[in-house]
């Protein structure tokens, strides 16, 4: 169960016309240092002692920041927006963002954003090397997890001699607290810089207030003490290997508050970005179920030994019914996962796929009762 946290005043950080902010951290290695020998001198009635250091090698197999940085550099992109603005006279409202290439194929290069940094603009450019600049477009954005997919061309990019390459995404549920991480994104739309910090909390629920759009979203995030600025929204949060494992989105903003950002696990992302980048949508899982709530208090009211999801109603021709589940059973395992109501169980869901096979455990009749579920697509 994630710990649950909100944050009132959290804003989206985009730079220019929107609100955006991007988080990072980064892997540093301090040399140590040893005394070799002590000279000692003396100066009139005062003694001073000075210390010879004598530097100790650094481990290789933790490797210094700026041997990350030239790895991964070429991964991550400089995003321009621009949107047209009602006010009087019209004219054009720009914006800045931050982004990374995460697979190519023989045409295109996807590039993952948040929804944040390229909704409602017109035009999109994005820079590898601060220089040269390529239109790019959207080819899928998901609200729900403030996530977004834009493509440039190869050949364009190629044309122009600019280099590139795919990050590599690593494993965000490895993350502890106190882990040294790296964000490279483009603060204040000025290009390229790197901020480093550490992990300063994992699984955590924000409500994020957008006062532009005066809506709220809920997202899974980790915390990090790592400098954001405008702009940083949608760069790489990497860890001291250079790998990708958090989407910056989003910091606390106010006058005594410092160092309180927080960026998307990239274990969540990756299945959104992917559909992102195959349908140009999400695709939800489906089960066919009505789910209630059935909490402690009813648990106690039924003389039941479980809290869970009670199934209200099996839609027909749904992968639950398919699978044998009925009316009145109560689901408290999902994938070994104990699930003690709805919320629990939607933070499941959102780990698979449609097509993916799961095991579900249900209490029916006094009996726990195993079934195997191929989930299906919402809404077909």
């Amino acid at each position: 169960m994630k710990n649950k946290f909100l944050a009132a005043m959290i804003l989206l950080v985009l730079g220019g016309a929107t609100l955006g902010v991007g988080v990072g951290v980064g892997y540093a290695i301090t040399s140590n240092f040893l005394p070799e020998a002590e000279v000692v001198e003396e100066v009139g009635t005062v003694t001073s002692v000075r210390i010879n250091p004598l530097t100790i090698p650094i481990d290789p197999s933790e490797p210094s920041i700026a041997d990350i940085i030239p790895q991964v550099k070429d991964a991550v992109v400089s995003i321009s927006v621009y949107a047209n603005i009602n006010r009087p006279f019209g004219g054009v409202m720009p914006g800045s963002g931050s982004g990374f290439i995460f697979y190519k194929d023989d045409d295109y290069v996807y590039i993952a954003t948040n929804n944040h940094v390229i909704e409602n603009v017109t035009q999109i450019f994005i820079s590898l090397d601060d220089n040269e600049n390529v239109q790019a477009h959207v080819i899928g954005t998901y609200e729900g997890s403030d996530l977004a997919v834009i493509a440039v061309s190869r050949a364009e990019l190629d044309e122009k001699g600019v280099p590139y390459t795919v990050a590599t995404l690593g494993d965000s549920d490895a993350m502890r607290m106190g882990d040294t991480v790296l964000a490279i994104g483009n603060a204040m739309g000025e290009g390229q810089t790197v901020t480093k910090g550490i992990v300063s909390a994992t699984g955590l629920t924000i409500t994020v207030n957008d006062p532009n759009t005066r809506l709220s979203l809920t997202l899974d995030v980790m915390q990090t003490d790592a400098a954001v600025n405008r702009g940083n929204s949608g760069g790489p949060l990497l860890n001291q290997h250079g790998e990708v494992i958090g989407i910056v989105t989003a910091k606390l903003m106010g006058s005594d508050i410092e160092g309180m950002g927080y960026a998307l696990p990239i274990n969540e992302a990756r299945l959104i970005l992917e559909d992102l980048k195959q349908t140009g949508s999400v695709r939800q899982p489906f089960m066919g179920i009505h789910p209630e709530d059935f909490s402690e208090f009813m648990r106690g009211l039924f003389n039941m030994p479980y809290t869970g999801v009670l199934v209200r109603h099996v839609v027909p021709d749904s992968p639950a019914e398919a699978a044998g589940m009925l009316p009145g059973d109560l689901i408290i395992y999902f994938e070994g996962e104990r699930i003690t109501g709805t919320i629990d169980l939607n933070e499941q869901l959102v780990g698979v796929r449609p097509g993916d096979e799961v095991a579900v455990t249900v209490f029916r009749d006094g009996e726990l009762v195993d079934l195997r579920i191929v989930l299906g697509v919402e809404g077909r």
